[in-house]
């Protein structure tokens, strides 16, 4: 029998957000792979681990055994993207579309981690009809794993944004275990939760001590003071020895500076007069109309430019958020250096690659704050269930230990779908596609 280990493996590493995360309470990856070269350097520089530069598409698992040297490790964390993902279901193999699900379960079935940690958009509950999650499920349960399934709100653990996605964590001891708690409300005008506990950090109170923006990226800039401002300012320039921040850059120009200045919080471009509006919004807004779409299958039209509300959570940050979630106050976009601190990035991280390279590693990342929550929750479960003791084969039989599709009393239909294949899983324990 392989031996056990402590290591975690990141796959999917990306600028390191997830491997950042778990580093900050002692569960520091041993290597993380990743496709994207400046990713890779992104990760290198800042989790001070090897990145391997992969293909995980088509790599092989053995090439991370070999790098463990059989050792069986404690952790594995990432989501492959699932854009796509085959209505087939993951064993598909022939699908290009699901080469890197499918991988993603060929590496946590040859490396057999005690835990896997896999995040993915909210997207993936409704692909196929819920026939895409539920075999993945499956899939999971077939290569020797409990798991549980939930969409959770990363504000809930003090990110200062929106931010839904699906986690599925799954353990190779059969033991039953749920996510740990979430320790915030929010709001972000968009998602909001009320439940006795204190308000996540507003995008103001996020971004405050930054000094005003270059007007180049070559332009380090100072703080706004000295001292910081709040607690979580305090935070993000944590370690920052040299008390100047990188990618704080404003580049607008005067025209999108006036149409900024008509947006009043949480309005967006549909508020501006048609004249102003981009012409790339112009096409999304009306291609389904143009299409055919009946009206009430078109739903809204894109946002394009949205002003965000400062005393509030703020929207999601994506790989686009520099471009079109517009600061509360001043009349331009948010920087890439204040999209990190939302996505709790602290100051002395450094993003390698250009400005639309770091724009998308900051967008797609795990925040740093949410993953050392599950990093904590997952050495307590390890401990409390003694597996670094267990055998194997006393573990009992894998089963999906339950599932949360929306923080909602009612659901969509698509997620009843959903809930109704997930609910003849856990009855039959052999998850029906």
């Amino acid at each position: 029998m392989s031996k056990q280990s402590d290591h975690v493996v990141s796959v999917f590493s990306g600028a390191g957000g997830f491997s950042h995360g778990f580093s900050s309470v002692g569960l520091k990856p041993a290597f993380g792979a990743e496709l994207s070269e400046a990713a890779c350097r992104t990760y290198e520089d800042n989790v001070a681990s090897p990145c391997h530069r992969l293909d995980l598409s088509v790599a092989s698992p053995d090439f991370f055994t070999r790098l463990l040297g059989g050792a069986r490790p404690f952790a594995l964390i990432g989501g492959p993207p699932c854009q796509g993902f085959s209505t087939a279901g993951p064993r598909n193999a022939g699908d290009p579309r699901n080469r890197l699900v499918l991988n993603y379960l060929r590496i946590v079935e040859a490396l057999k981690p005690r835990w896997f940690v896999f995040e993915n958009v909210e997207g993936l509950l409704t692909c196929g009809e819920g026939r895409d999650v539920t075999a993945l499920v499956g899939e999971f349960l077939r290569i020797g794993y409990s798991v549980r399934l939930e969409k959770v709100n990363l504000a809930g653990y003090g990110v200062p944004q929106t931010r839904k996605r699906v986690l599925i964590v799954g353990n190779r001891m059969g033991a039953d275990f749920r996510f740990p708690a979430e320790r915030f409300s929010y709001d972000s005008g968009k998602a909001k939760k009320s439940n006795g506990r204190p308000f996540a950090p507003s995008l103001m109170q996020a971004i405050a001590g930054l000094g005003a923006p270059a007007r180049t990226r070559e332009q380090a800039v100072a703080y706004a003071a000295a001292q910081p401002s709040n607690d979580y300012d305090a935070s993000m320039r944590s370690g920052n020895v040299g008390g100047t921040v990188s990618d704080h850059v404003d580049a607008t120009l005067a025209a999108d500076a006036d149409r900024y200045r008509l947006l009043a919080a949480g309005q967006s471009m549909k508020d501006l007069p048609e004249a102003l509006w981009h012409a790339s919004f112009k096409r999304r807004a009306f291609r389904r109309v143009m299409d055919g779409t009946p009206t009430e299958r078109r739903g809204g039209a894109p946002s394009g430019l949205k002003r965000l509300h400062g005393d509030l959570q703020s929207l999601t940050i994506t790989g686009a958020s520099a471009r079109e979630l517009i600061h509360p106050q001043a009349d331009r976009p948010l920087t890439r250096r204040e999209c990190a601190r939302i996505q709790t990035f602290p100051d002395r991280y450094r993003f390698h690659g250009g400005a639309a390279d770091v724009a998308r590693q900051i967008g797609n990342a795990v925040p740093p704050l949410a993953a050392a929550e599950f990093a904590r929750h997952l050495r307590a479960l390890d401990g409390a269930f003694g597996s670094d003791l267990q055998p194997l084969a006393t573990a009992a039989a894998p089963r999906l230990l339950g599932y949360v599709l929306t923080d909602s009393s009612a659901r969509s239909d698509a997620l009843k779908k959903t809930a109704a294949l997930l609910d003849e899983s856990m009855r039959s324990g052999r998850p029906r596609a």
